[in-house]
């Protein structure tokens, strides 16, 4: 991937179109943590790509390119949840027919299932989770995306783990 973003950086639109191909799924599951309107998710994805083409240009470390995309598309997620809403949003329209993340039955059933898992966590919690489990980021990686405290992370992953065991029948005190 480092040598379709050092290509994009020259100016090569399909090397750009290819690394966004690439990551559009995970790019679709972090914006549906935030946000459960499919035109939502669709803007902030689409302001990330537009700004990340205008300014992929300014990326010195082509190996940071999905943690710095990542943060975009938070930023423009978060802009677009607090012009939309008003309250914290809870994720229950995963909208089969407009499912980007994957075309494989089962896929789509673990996705649903996951989403349906964390949609009662707040959305610290949410995002976390699904950098942490979903992305496979490490908390140090995560603290430089959100622009959190490391602590702050790990109590949000403690918090949430304990909330998904007290609601799915584990124990708190375990």
């Amino acid at each position: 991937m480092e040598q379709l973003i050092l290509k994009a950086q020259e100016g090569d639109e399909k090397a750009f179109t290819q690394i966004i191909m690439m990551i559009s799924d995970d790019l679709y599951k972090i914006a549906k943590s935030r946000i459960t309107n499919e035109t939502d998710i669709e803007d902030a994805i689409q302001e990330t790509m537009i700004e990340t083409y205008k300014s992929i240009k300014k990326l010195k470390d082509p190996n940071k390119f999905k943690k710095w995309i990542i943060k975009i598309l938070i930023n423009k997620c978060n802009r677009i949840y607090r012009r939309k809403y008003k309250n914290d949003i809870s994720i229950d329209e995963y909208n089969l027919n407009n499912s980007k993340t994957t075309n494989n039955i089962s896929d789509i059933e673990n996705n649903m299932n996951f989403y349906n898992i964390i949609k009662n966590l707040n959305y610290e919690e949410r995002i976390i989770i699904i950098l942490y489990y979903m992305e496979e980021y490490s908390v140090k990686e995560i603290k430089k995306i959100l622009k959190m405290n490391e602590n702050t992370i790990y109590t949000h992953l403690h918090r949430a783990r304990q909330k998904l065991k007290m609601e799915y029948g584990g124990n708190k005190y375990e």
